[in-house]
């Protein structure tokens, strides 16, 4: 194949992909275990990743060398393994499965969902068959089979539709790989680990020298023993466990403070750069005492709590002004570029050589082009209105790219929005602009843009810096990134289809299976129940969208001074997302290893920083491996609700 690709490694990256799709997620919605494919992480990819680097690849260059895969071979392992972790569970297939018949099997004369939502609902978006629904939550009886043929048509149009949206995404990211790759030069600290476990050593060397460093296996033990006694625990009570998971509670319990110990984000903390460490525990606590000083004072904004907001409804709010504007501005600041793309695509002009990228920029625009088109054209045929339609995709569009851009610059495995798409769009123009149907679909999109803490654009930009690494980049790198979307794709939708038949899903995860469709559709009949307008409830719509503007010129004004104040000591990436869940859990462990790297830097300069590197990718990588030594573990012993959290 050409440039560094070999045929093995697409094979092994496929079905390492499947193995994701397929295991962890019977792990997560089965056996209630730690969510191995849920976050940035990507922590079930790391540590199957790590089984192949210290185990089977030593066993295959002992018994023959070049048997043995190398970096680029491994790389592009890894890179396959990453796309295939943004889809299961949180990513996107445990969320729309159930999600699907749960508006039928969980109607009720009390919810008065047949009259509120049934007759908008697109044959072909959801099964219809009554008896394939019943069987789906309560388990097939004995000798039947899965009625497939009741799902095929809307996982078709499902599988169509979120294709399209990963056409976007991965086409985004191909235009903007050099701008933030080679221009902003970010850091990707989620990288690190795997760039450090795929390094070759002397010729001839069986075993990777991040393997034999001593430190690495300090840090890597650490995690695993403390969180091996809450597994023990389980199993053994007279076993203590050892608490990891704390709060400080101030002012009369107006404000918690999580204190958790996370090993993979006191890891990843220390390949930040210092003032975007931090921003992002600074920004936690400031947003914090804003909701302190809110609770205090008994002040809320006026109407019902969105879907999936974070912090209070006026932080949401800011967050998501602040979230537009580093999108936009960041764009804004890259137009020379941009321009640059545009003439290299259709005139031919300019310096830029794309040979090396994963698509010529030509093509990216038109697969972008037509991918939007689609996406647009399926919306608007599920019952949004065209122009609604273009203003979610932009706004969901803008929260994913803003999300990626933090990810890939801050480091941060786990990480979401103040608030989603979805209430932005229906506030801004109002339910009665939306119509019944419109409402339906939009709280169906809640699958792939919003309870969010994964997805593929994330994981496309990753895996084309791991490319630069290995020297694997070029056409090939996308279409190993598209075999692995849809043998992902197929294994995850059979796995979680499969396990609603053979369990039952009221007897598998709640959340994925029971709750999260309840939540989504009772939402839906709600705002088709009482309807809005944003002119005439300008009361309440007002207020909300007056924090988002109060976010966004508090963004503004951050990002300005970053860029033009060498002086300016405080990054603006923790601002979107301060009060977020997943920094609510994580930030402590942040500040303790943004902390320890300031010192370390300070009293010992970069040599020192350098030699404690590998102390705290073991960190990351004990934490990782414990949790998925447990889930293999517990599958062997069958046992169930041993959960070891990555998050």
């Amino acid at each position: 194949m050409p440039g560094n690709f070999t045929y093995r490694s697409l094979v092994f990256g496929a079905l390492m992909s499947l193995a994701i799709n397929m295991f962890f997620a019977y792990a997560r919605l089965a056996m209630a275990t730690a969510g191995m494919s849920s976050d940035y992480i990507t922590a079930g990819a790391v540590f199957l990743f790590f089984v192949l680097v210290a185990f089977i690849n030593p066993l295959l260059k002992l018994a023959k060398y070049s048997w043995g895969f190398n970096r680029s071979e491994l790389i592009v392992i890894y890179a396959m393994m990453i796309i295939g972790s943004a889809i299961p569970t949180w990513g996107f297939t445990g969320n729309l499965i159930a999600m699907l018949p749960n508006i039928y099997y969980y109607a009720t004369p009390e919810n008065n969902w047949s009259e509120l939502l049934h007759p908008y609902v697109k044959e072909w978006m959801v099964p219809q068959d009554a008896e394939a629904i019943k069987y789906f939550f309560e388990g097939l009886p004995k000798g039947q089979r899965i009625p497939w043929e009741h799902w095929a048509v809307p996982l078709a149009a499902w599988i169509s539709f979120i294709l399209s949206i990963y056409l976007m995404m991965i086409t985004i990211m191909s235009i903007i790989r050099r701008q933030w790759v080679d221009y902003d030069r970010l850091t990707f600290p989620l990288l690190q680990l795997p760039i450090d476990m795929t390094e070759e050593g002397k010729d001839g060397s069986i075993v990777s020298p991040f393997l034999k460093n001593p430190l690495m296996w300090i840090g890597f033990a650490l995690p695993f023993f403390l969180f091996s006694t809450s597994a023990l625990n389980h199993y053994f009570p007279f076993i203590p466990a050892v608490q990891l998971r704390n709060s400080i509670s101030l002012f009369n319990n107006a404000l918690n403070l999580a204190t958790n110990v996370n090993f993979v984000a006191l890891g990843l903390a220390y390949f930040l750069a210092l003032d975007v460490g931090l921003s992002i525990w600074l920004f936690h606590l400031l947003t914090k005492a804003q909701i302190t000083t809110e609770n205090i004072l008994g002040y809320s904004l006026v109407g019902r709590t969105d879907l999936f907001m974070e912090g209070s409804m006026s932080v949401s709010y800011q967050g998501m002004g602040a979230m537009l504007v580093l999108v936009l501005y960041g764009l804004w600041n890259s137009r020379g570029y941009l321009r640059q793309v545009w003439r290299k695509a259709f005139y031919n002009e300019g310096d830029l050589d794309d040979s090396q990228e994963i698509l010529s920029y030509r093509t990216a625009i038109i697969v972008l082009g037509l991918s939007s088109v689609y996406a647009t054209g399926w919306l608007t045929l599920s019952g949004v209105p065209f122009l609604i339609s273009l203003f979610f995709l932009f706004i969901a569009f803008c929260i994913f790219y803003g999300l990626t851009r933090i990810v890939a610059e801050g480091g941060l495995g786990f990480a979401r929005a103040q608030m989603t798409a979805q209430p932005f769009v229906i506030h801004s123009v109002g339910t009665e602009a939306i119509g019944p149907a419109g409402l339906v679909s939009l709280g169906m999109t809640f699958s792939w843009a919003g309870d969010l803490r994964t997805m593929i654009m994330a994981s496309a930009i990753n895996s084309m810096k791991l490319a630069d690494v290995g020297q694997v980049r070029g056409r090939p790198m996308f279409w190993a990134i598209m075999l692995s979307i849809i043998v992902g794709l197929g294994g995850s939708v059979w796995m979680v289809v499969w396990m609603g038949y053979t369990y039952g899903a009221i007897n598998l995860d709640w959340w994925f299976y029971n709750s999260f469709g309840a939540i989504i559709h009772g939402d839906t009949a709600y705002k088709i129940a009482n309807p809005s307008h944003p002119w005439r409830d300008f009361a309440e719509v007002g207020p909300r969208f007056l924090y988002a503007g109060v976010g966004a010129g508090i963004m503004g004004m951050l990002m300005y001074a970053r860029h033009h104040f060498l002086w300016w000591p405080v990054h603006y990436l923790g601002f979107p997302i301060g009060a977020t869940l997943t920094i609510t859990w994580s930030w402590f462990s942040i500040f303790v290893g943004w902390i320890l790297k300031a010192l370390i830097i300070k009293y010992g300069g970069v040599t020192l920083y350098r030699n404690f590197r590998p102390l705290f990718l073991g960190f990351i990588l004990g934490h990782i491996f414990v949790s998925g030594f447990w889930v293999v573990f517990d599958y062997i012993t069958g046992e169930t609700g041993n959960r070891i959290p990555i998050f």
